[in-house]
């Protein structure tokens, strides 16, 4: 387990990180946006597929943190409860729905940081399936409609902006690559039982 995460952490790879956002200072606050933050693609599926004990997600792994950063929890508690709901009506990782972020919790989160972190995640089959149509209008390489909003919506409310992709094939970066409100990108892949833990230390500079 010890050298799968290693193995996660020296694959992932900082693609932008301006004004040295990253690693997060010690004592830094951080709000989760963001599906991705539990709903996680550990890597491939069908015959690619891997039996694990447990999956442990970015926001799991960031909590493991906890003398180094605090997390703004009533947003995480939002997450978690819509995609429990969803994988429960029958979702697979990878393949959710981005929920509308609630005002309310928008701004007690500005109140608590600056910092946001967003989380970006992709189903592990790239086929074009109806599911994927429905949920990808331009394809799952692009963002869709609910994580722009979801983006613009951040990008509007925090002085600092940091995204996490959990990916296992190519997909857009345009969208962070060229806007001066998204400082740092970390292309966080698809790493496993414990890459959510790994993509956390790897913030925090461990």
């Amino acid at each position: 387990i010890e050298l799968s995460k290693e193995a996660a952490k020296e694959g992932m790879v900082l693609l932008k990180n301006e004004n040295n956002v990253l690693p997060l200072a010690a004592g830094s606050k951080v709000a989760l946006f963001g599906k991705g933050t539990f709903d996680y693609v550990k890597g491939g599926g069908g015959s690619g597929d891997v039996t694990v004990a447990y999956i442990r997600n970015l926001y799991e792994g960031l909590k493991l943190q906890k003398e180094k950063i605090s997390i703004f929890e009533e947003l995480c508690d939002y997450y978690r409860n819509d995609i429990k709901k969803q994988y429960a009506a029958g979702a697979v990782p990878g393949m959710t729905i981005e929920p509308d972020v609630p005002a309310e919790l928008l701004s007690k989160a500005q109140a608590y940081t600056d910092t946001a972190i967003i989380s970006i995640c992709r189903y592990y089959e790239r086929e074009m399936t109806e599911k994927s149509a429905e949920l990808f209008k331009d394809g799952d390489f692009c963002l869709s409609v609910k994580e722009k909003e979801m983006i613009d919506t951040v990008k509007a409310s925090f002085k600092n902006v940091i995204v996490i992709l959990n990916v296992g094939g190519m997909v857009d970066t345009s969208w962070f690559a060229y806007d001066n409100q998204i400082q740092s990108a970390l292309l966080a892949l698809q790493g496993g039982m414990e890459g959510g833990l790994a993509a956390a230390e790897l913030l925090v500079g461990c």
